[in-house]
């Protein structure tokens, strides 16, 4: 086979005649890879890896039903294919008209809204680099990045050894909303969507102790003698100094807490019932039940690294995913059979472009009405 079937392919994919397997075969590889490591190919390279890719296709016939293709192909196929997913995705004339004209609804960006001790609010989201507040001896600041910091002015009368009502200041992202924060110890925190973190100004005594709702990744300082505690509804985290993430939100079964590096104690909140967690473990806690298994890491934190991460997820979860990020509602008309979704998909995408990769698996439709989706089988 020669080179010229590579660009017949391609040709066909741009002008939209492809068949739905060699579509979903593409956008799907591309929606995993080319966000984070787009890559160019030479035309020798394009010409010894051709004939892998009819390979691949033959396979992925039968298997359009499933987002999640990549198990299944050779590295070699990959990379040629990703040429014509990133030609498809950067010469927007080139898209079809039903697909180009559906971008209205964008991903979600850095918003978010800081309480203040005294109950005064700041936009996050409008307000520009520098200087925010002061308190308790601490500065605010936001830099150029975006991220919220505090930094030592003068000294507390806490850390003069006096006595001083805690102060507390918290961050909320809406939906379609994430924010980077660094607390005064130093710790760095990503909040998703539609999430709060309250936290004092001054962490005094010999802990810290922060609270959360929806999700949070957190990069723990160390700090001698302090230990760290994430509180979520009846959940307690306590770490000396790690890297974990925390899926806490109300519209889940479980609260989800999954460990990078270090260690850390899941506990119920209040009691020393719980679980110690070692670096690729996950804990899920359902109401009294603490239950530990490995995982994978990065599907974890897919979310913070700027893609959607389905992993044979029911729908009400990927719904869920999808209307905190979009700032959207999804409603089903219909049933769907135990159906489930695997796959990643860039969270810089429009909400579009994501549904559209959703109804190639031949199993859902969508019909829009403003920010309302429709999902039908």
């Amino acid at each position: 086979m020669e080179s010229g079937k590579l660009k017949e392919l391609l040709n066909r994919y741009l002008s939209n005649d492809c068949t739905e397997a060699e579509k979903a075969f593409v956008e799907t590889w591309y929606n995993k890879h080319i966000p984070l490591n787009p890559v160019k190919l030479s035309e020798a390279e394009m010409e010894a890896d051709v004939d892998a890719i009819q390979q691949v296709l033959d396979r992925v016939g039968g298997q359009s039903h499933r987002l999640i293709l990549w198990t299944r192909i050779s590295a070699a196929a990959l990379v040629v294919l990703s040429l014509s997913a990133y030609l498809y995705f950067n010469f927007p004339g080139k898209q079809s008209p039903d697909y180009a004209n559906k971008t209205a609804i964008t991903p979600g960006g850095d918003k978010a809204m800081l309480t203040l001790s005294d109950g005064s609010k700041i936009s996050l989201t409008d307000i520009k680099s520098g200087e925010i507040a002061i308190q308790s001896g601490l500065k605010i600041s936001k830099s150029e990045n975006g991220q919220i910091s505090y930094s030592s002015v003068t000294k507390s009368k806490t850390e003069h050894g006096g006595q001083q009502a805690p102060e507390y200041n918290t961050i909320e992202t809406p939906r379609g909303g994430k924010f980077q924060i660094l607390l005064p110890d130093g710790s760095l925190v990503w909040l998703d969507a539609a999430s709060s973190l309250k936290y004092p100004v001054v962490f005094a005594g010999k802990e810290r102790k922060v609270e959360l709702t929806g999700q949070a990744y957190f990069e723990v300082a160390k700090s001698k003698g302090k230990s760290f505690k994430v509180l979520s509804a009846n959940q307690e985290v306590e770490v000396l100094g790690t890297h974990f993430n925390v899926n806490a939100y109300a519209n889940q079964p479980s609260i989800i807490t999954t460990l990078l590096e270090g260690s850390v104690n899941v506990n119920l909140k209040n009691t020393k019932s719980g679980q110690r967690l070692k670096p690729g473990q996950q804990a899920a806690l359902t109401g009294q039940l603490i239950r530990v298994e490995e995982v994978d890491v990065e599907q974890a934190i897919a979310w913070k690294n700027g893609y959607f991460a389905f992993e044979r997820d029911d729908l009400r979860t990927v719904f869920n995913k999808l209307e905190r990020w979009y700032d959207v509602e999804i409603t089903t008309e219909g049933t769907f059979d135990h159906f489930t979704i695997g796959g990643n998909i860039s969270r810089t995408k429009s909400l579009a472009e994501v549904l559209r990769v959703l109804q190639l698996t031949r199993k859902i439709k969508f019909k829009t009405e403003g920010r309302r989706i429709i999902a039908m089988p």
